[in-house]
């Protein structure tokens, strides 16, 4: 076991550290947190999940590691953890996909928030009390309330607000041009058809410009669809410390956007303008500009969506030849394929937001990015933090089986282990977004390493999911990978350029579900979730199959404030 010195809390700069955009401050000297690395698990007795267990910060010892707080299917206060049930109330079973977890001090006391990747989706919220050595247990537990977003499809990560409420994001929006007269989708893409569970079977009652949306979840209240910030494949969004400004990532397989919302009045996401990004350059670093969608309010899109408009109803539409288009239509590039489309007069507010990836293509920002993942931001080094799981496909130049034709603006030399890129964010330009936390330039932080069919096990494989420590030059870094035989949860050192595994999970499981919370009483804690260990068909015993929810801490509470 090697022990590695990580740039933690609060601190001056280091002059290893990477450049800095003018208008924002420079970092300050970390406080030395010592942890000892994990080692890459050997054999069947290592599966299970492994954490760190001592450090020292500024010298004085402590001790973490990883604290389950809840299986799917525990019991918990008298309801079961991950039960998903329709609309009328029918149980639909467990959902294996736990995701998110994220520990939530609010108004409503000390909670442990879960997504559940699953069609229908579920999302709770558990009560937590708090030891006096940092451990956390749950008291109750409940199943937010879904029927005013009939039923959600894949919540994928979360985020939560400095007004007290959680951003739930949903993942892998259906292709409305494949609807049937029955709800369903012709091509059931990612299994969308499975949402006529919640219909209690009769999928026609639904409809695909459903899902798709970033879901707001007050502390206390019913949870609301966010229409005004746009459908696509959701990962995550991340609000800045304006409380108006969220960058969203869409995570699908090839051909997707990058997204920026501006809200119109600070901790209200009911209204504002959508911003598709722009990137240009080449190899491992890009200018960023931003592209407007326009100006829409969550009863415009939501009005529009009731009656139901089918996609003929908003776009003029025709298969290309090549990347040759009829008269008045323009080639656009997603992942549904190659299209011919225009927007129909008078229905540019709707498609802006039902079809935010074809309109932003159409308007001409970027869609070849393939499946951008977490985000986090640290305030301290002006840069926004960004996982793309992988670099293949639209992202490389000329790929034979994914370029699509038309535009191509990123080019970026293959990575089949993926990158995480680091945005350097300051004030707007005209006629983009406003504020000082526009992001402008995109370089690649850290990259795995592949060797062969896989990669190396001393570097990254495929990140997912990011939280930065606050206040600090550290950045935890979770896998969703096969090309890793156990996937890792990381923390790098961004001035040292070094990576330490902190945790491995079993074989088959993904480390997801990452969330920094400090200054809960004297600890803080970094949420982290365990997602279907043993896909791989390896589990010795049926509990093993269960996703866990925990947390990896507890850490001392010096690491800075929330954000």
């Amino acid at each position: 076991m090697s022990w590695t010195v990580l740039s933690l809390l609060v601190g001056c700069p280091n002059p290893a550290e990477l450049p800095m955009p003018v208008d924002q401050p420079k970092p300050r000297v970390p406080h030395a947190l010592v942890v000892q690395g994990v080692p890459v698990p050997v054999g069947d007795a290592q599966r299970s999940v492994v954490a760190s267990t001592s450090g020292t910060l500024d010298g004085q010892p402590f001790s973490f590691g990883f604290q389950p707080i809840a299986r799917t299917g525990d019991v918990i206060g008298g309801q079961v953890f991950g039960a998903r049930a329709s609309r009328s109330g029918a149980d639909l079973g467990l959902c294996e996909g736990l995701d998110y977890t994220g520990i939530w001090p609010s108004g409503a006391g000390l909670s442990m928030i879960t997504h559940f990747e699953c069609q229908p989706a579920a999302m709770y919220m558990t009560a937590l009390s708090q030891g006096a050595d940092g451990a956390l247990s749950p008291t109750e537990t409940r199943r937010v309330d879904a029927s005013a977003i009939e039923g959600g499809n894949y919540f994928c990560a979360g985020s939560e607000t400095i007004w007290d409420s959680h951003l739930a994001a949903e993942e892998y929006e259906g292709d409305v041009r494949k609807l049937l007269p029955d709800g369903t989708l012709s091509d059931n893409f990612e299994d969308y058809n499975d949402m006529a569970h919640w219909w209690d079977g009769d999928l026609a009652k639904g409809h695909p410009w459903l899902y798709g949306w970033m879901v707001e979840v007050p502390s206390a209240g019913p949870a609301v669809r966010r229409w005004a910030m746009g459908r696509f494949s959701h990962e995550i969004g991340v609000v800045m410390p304006d409380d108006r400004t969220v960058y969203l990532t869409d995570d699908t397989a090839n051909a997707s956007g990058s997204f920026l919302f501006q809200a119109d009045t600070p901790r209200d996401l009911s209204a504002g303008t959508l911003y598709a990004a722009k990137w240009e350059g080449a190899g491992d670093e890009y200018t960023v500009s931003w592209v407007s969608l326009g100006h829409v309010t969550d009863a415009e899109v939501e009005s529009a969506v009731a009656k139901r408009p089918s996609f003929t109803d908003l776009f003029d539409v025709a298969e290309p030849t090549g990347t040759t288009c009829p008269a008045g239509l323009s080639f656009v590039r997603v992942n549904w394929g190659p299209e011919c489309l225009a927007v129909r007069p008078g229905m540019e507010a709707v498609a802006s937001r039902v079809e935010a990836r074809r309109v932003a293509s159409l308007r001409g920002a970027t869609t070849e990015f393939i499946k951008t993942e977490g985000i986090a931001f640290s305030r301290d080094r002006g840069q926004l933090f960004v996982a793309m799981t992988r670099i293949d496909k639209g992202v490389t130049a000329g790929d034979p089986t994914w370029d699509l034709g038309g535009r191509d603006d990123l080019r970026v030399p293959k990575n089949v282990c993926g990158a995480v890129w680091a945005l350097d964010v300051g004030k707007g330009a005209p006629g983009g977004p406003g504020g000082d936390f526009v992001a402008k330039h995109a370089r690649i932080l850290v990259q795995g390493k592949p060797e062969g069919e896989v990669c190396a096990d001393d570097g990254l494989a495929n990140p997912d999911n990011l939280a930065w420590i606050t206040g600090t030059g550290t950045l935890a870094i979770a896998e969703d990978s096969s090309l890793h035989v156990n996937d890792a949860l990381w923390f790098y050192d961004i001035g040292k350029q070094q990576l330490t595994r902190v945790l491995t999970a079993p074989v088959g499981a993904e480390v997801s579900g990452l969330r920094w919370t400090p200054g809960v009483g004297p600890y803080a804690y970094l949420s982290v979730s365990v997602q279907h260990p043993f896909s791989d068909g390896g589990a010795r015993t049926p509990e093993e199959l269960h996703s866990t929810g925990g947390v990896l801490g507890p850490f001392p509470s010096g690491a800075g404030p929330a954000r």
